[in-house]
């Protein structure tokens, strides 16, 4: 089974979707649930991780939990919510408890840059420890130093970096500035998710997919790594090429590793997803 763990859905509806106001981030188009199953359809992807878009949305989840609701057999949400708001660990049991999303989403790359271990953050960790669902972080290298203490104090919560923290990978081997990441490796409940973001990085200066994602699975295992495609913020190839580029690039890992890495790893953080049908029921009036 394939999963995407990292897409973006955006309606044309912006009467019943509106967007933020102001100008747009440039990757920001209409990405329907149908024209999405069309695209995944196009490309073998059978599951998709709907992760909400600040750029178009900042934290109003509305469409992507309505889309996760309606097509329950095919996606599963992860919203964002203000991490550091007093409310928020009331907002995220909205939005998990009556809307269906099965996962949280802290956006610390906006500015100014929120801190990951602020002490205002730890009700809304508390609160999804106790909601038993993951947590993915957006955050650059500069913070992981911050993580650990996070990640002992909340053990159990599965947690995923998206784009593996956006590295800095031109210097290529031995990546000796990657050294914080690779500690993280000993917290059994870290995950990483790449993104053809990380692929492109990857690929820059004297860096090599072979070389960074060859110490990446003998530091964290496969199990611990998945595949996301970035669509449509990565717009520059379609998401059926996407896929291929990075089992391409991939290509060099054995069958099982890359089993785990397009498909079992994140079905180990949304169980939901190997059946045909997840657990949400429809929510009356919330259908895209």
């Amino acid at each position: 089974m394939i999963v995407d763990t990292h897409v973006h859905v955006i309606s044309e509806d912006q009467t019943r979707y509106p967007r933020r106001p102001g100008r747009l981030p440039d990757w920001v188009q209409d990405l329907s649930a149908s024209e999405l199953l069309r695209l995944n359809r196009e490309a073998g992807i059978d599951r998709t991780i709907l992760v909400q878009g600040f750029g178009p949305y900042l934290f109003d989840n509305s469409y992507a939990a309505d889309c996760a609701v309606a097509h329950r057999d095919q996606f599963a949400s992860v919203c964002i919510v203000d991490q550091l708001a007093p409310d928020a660990p009331d907002k995220l049991v909205y939005w998990v408890e009556e809307r269906g999303v099965r996962g949280v989403r802290l956006f610390t790359i906006e500015e100014p840059e929120p801190l990951i271990d602020d002490p205002r953050t730890l009700p809304l960790w508390k609160r999804a420890a106790e909601l038993a669902i993951p947590v993915c972080i957006l955050m650059r290298p500069h913070q992981l130093e911050r993580l650990p203490a996070l990640l002992e104090r909340f053990p159990h919560i599965p947690v995923a970096l998206d784009h593996v923290a956006l590295p800095r990978l031109r210097d290529g081997a031995p990546y000796q500035n990657l050294k914080t990441l690779f500690d993280l490796a000993r917290f059994p409940h870290l995950y990483l998710k790449f993104s053809t973001e990380t692929l492109y990085a990857a690929k820059r200066g004297k860096s090599t997919s072979r070389e960074f994602f060859g110490r990446l699975v003998d530091q964290f295992g496969a199990q611990r790594i998945m595949w996301g495609s970035n669509y449509p913020a990565t717009y520059d190839r379609s998401l059926k090429d996407q896929l291929f580029l990075a089992r391409e690039e991939l290509s060099f890992l054995s069958d099982e590793d890359r089993r785990w890495m397009f498909g079992e790893t994140a079905l180990l953080l949304w169980s939901e997803l190997r059946s045909k049908m997840a657990s949400v029921p429809p929510q009356p009036g919330h259908s895209p």
